[in-house]
């Protein structure tokens, strides 16, 4: 049962996960056809997703668990974030217009992972009402972003 002063942002993180996860099932249909070599790569986001969905929100509800289902739903958005923004700057659509930035990137997906950040900070402040000192604030999660950014930054460089 999920706590009464939860229920909305526990529902909001399952909905957000569940949409983002059935788009990308869409986009990307992960086949169990063991000769398609290109379809495991599809795994990882495929289990992600189901984690968020299925995971994130139970952990979230208990205060002893909390703190690894908000750092499993904060880190989903980073990565997933990331990864959609280097897919859309690796095949931008020409001519670039504003319409095919909303329509022909990633831009939308990204836009709909943001929220579970937020989201988790609710239910953060739930549970610490005064925060947790330097750790989970805005600046915590965007040096992690700039971070794992630039790892992957120099990965895709230098590992091609």
């Amino acid at each position: 049962m999920i706590k009464k002063e939860l229920r909305l942002p526990i529902s909001a993180i399952f909905l957000l996960s569940l949409g983002g996860w059935l788009l990308h099932v869409r986009a990307h249909p992960v086949s169990f056809d063991p000769a398609n070599p290109s379809n495991p790569a599809f795994f990882v986001p495929y289990i992600a997703g189901l984690l968020s969905i299925v995971a994130v929100p139970i952990l979230l509800n208990y205060g002893r668990t909390f703190v690894v289902g908000y750092l499993l739903n904060g880190m989903s958005v980073v990565i997933g974030a990331i990864t959609m923004t280097s897919l859309s700057l690796g095949h931008l659509p020409s001519p670039l217009t504003p319409r095919d930035i909303l329509f022909g990137t990633m831009l939308s997906s990204i836009l709909l992972l943001i929220p579970k950040l937020f989201l988790g900070q609710i239910i953060l402040y739930h549970y610490h009402p005064n925060g947790m000192g330097r750790l989970f604030t805005s600046f915590w999660w965007t040096k992690h972003f700039i971070y794992l950014s630039v790892i992957f930054t120099l990965g895709h460089f230098f590992w091609r």
